[in-house]
């Protein structure tokens, strides 16, 4: 019987996005937007796949370790938070994907209709920022659910350390946001309430299971215990900042950049290695975690 497993899961996902990257025929305002022939664009997008195919193996394979890691918890008290951080897991790793792959099919229906162009613009908008919030929330859930199970834990976040730098940030990009509102083709509230607070909330929440995750490995017994906690703790840090940072330049940056090809290519390579680093991180935490659980 088949059964969709993560990894199965990563190569039908990849088949079909490679597929429609190399197949569909490229946007003609956007080849000479980037000044550059079409033959370029599509060596430029193989060139981006390659990577972006490793991030998604990465995300995929430390989705599958946890999923295993949390069946062998089964009935212990940590159990159902490591199965929930799993499903935050496959859900980050999903949403490293899916906004690619409908996007490239979004952007091909407004090429060949011209009245769908707008509609393409906000629906891409849209596409980084309900994923990733729904898989920030999941992540919380879990990594709270694993604070409540260790009783020694009784430090909590001094928000008078970080509210004043979070506040800056959001000042930063609801500026930004606004100042470059033309290329959402939304209302100045509309824009405020159903992308730049979302996001924000969503960021936030982000953040926070990173603390707890990090808080959480100050506290286990077991330094080699301790050592796969932190590692994880760790690359599940670099992952969310890292994923910060992408939506953040994508949705304000992006848009001031010199419209060159070797400049995105650039800055989309520069932040696909921060985020290798940390899922590679997270992949060898939960393989270690493994390890130790079936010793």
């Amino acid at each position: 019987m088949f059964r969709l497993t993560p990894m199965r899961l990563f190569v039908i996902l990849v088949v079909l996005t490679f597929g429609l990257a190399l197949g569909l025929p490229p946007d003609p305002h956007t080849v000479h937007q980037l000044h550059t022939t079409t033959a370029n664009y599509r060596i430029a997008v193989a060139a981006l796949l390659i990577p972006y195919a490793l991030i998604w193996y990465l995300s995929f394979y430390a989705f599958a370790k946890l999923q295993e890691y949390g069946k062998l918890l089964k009935g212990a008290k940590d159990g159902f938070a490591f199965r929930k951080i799993s499903i935050g897991m496959g859900a980050i790793a999903f949403s490293l994907v899916f906004p690619t792959t409908i996007s490239l099919i979004v952007n091909d229906i407004a090429t060949h209709h011209s009245t769908f162009k707008v509609a393409s613009l906000i629906i891409n908008n849209y596409l980084g920022l309900f994923p990733g919030m729904v898989s920030f929330l999941l992540l919380y859930s879990g990594t709270r659910s694993l604070l409540n199970t260790n009783k020694k834990i009784i430090e909590k976040l001094d928000l008078r350390w970080h509210i004043p730098w979070f506040i800056v940030f959001c000042i930063v990009f609801a500026h930004l946001a606004i100042d470059n509102r033309h290329q959402y083709h939304l209302s100045l509230w509309l824009l405020i309430l159903t992308f730049i607070v979302p996001y924000l909330y969503g960021w936030s929440v982000g953040i926070l299971s990173a603390y707890d995750l990090t808080l959480y490995a100050r506290t286990v017994a077991g330094s080699l215990y301790r050592q796969a906690i932190k590692r994880l703790a760790l690359g599940i840090t670099v992952v969310i900042i890292a994923s910060i940072a992408i939506q953040f330049i994508n949705i304000t940056v992006a848009q001031r950049i010199d419209k060159s090809l070797g400049t995105l290519v650039l800055v989309d390579y520069i932040l696909l290695i921060v985020v290798a680093v940390g899922l590679g991180l997270m992949a060898l935490g939960t393989k270690r975690l493994k390890k130790i659980e079936e010793i």
